[in-house]
């Protein structure tokens, strides 16, 4: 896995998942490392939340994720 995107929060990244899993591309998130520190409620971070797909749908993702962010 891979990361691809660095979410502004929880909301942001779920949304962005639900896109890429209509593409049939498998995604997960988590809460940026150091954010999990900085911040007490988990998704809202100072970080934000990292995006990850599998690397063989990396390029795609990322190009999809840019398509929804103009």
């Amino acid at each position: 896995m891979i990361k691809i995107y660095n979410a502004s929060n929880v909301i942001e990244a779920e949304r962005i998942e639900s896109l890429l899993k209509d593409k049939g591309i498998r995604s997960y998130h988590q809460d940026s490392p150091s954010g999990v520190a900085a911040h007490n409620v988990p998704g809202f971070g100072l970080f934000g939340v990292d995006i990850y797909v599998d690397n063989q749908d990396a390029e795609f993702a990322a190009v999809l994720v840019e398509s929804i962010k103009e």
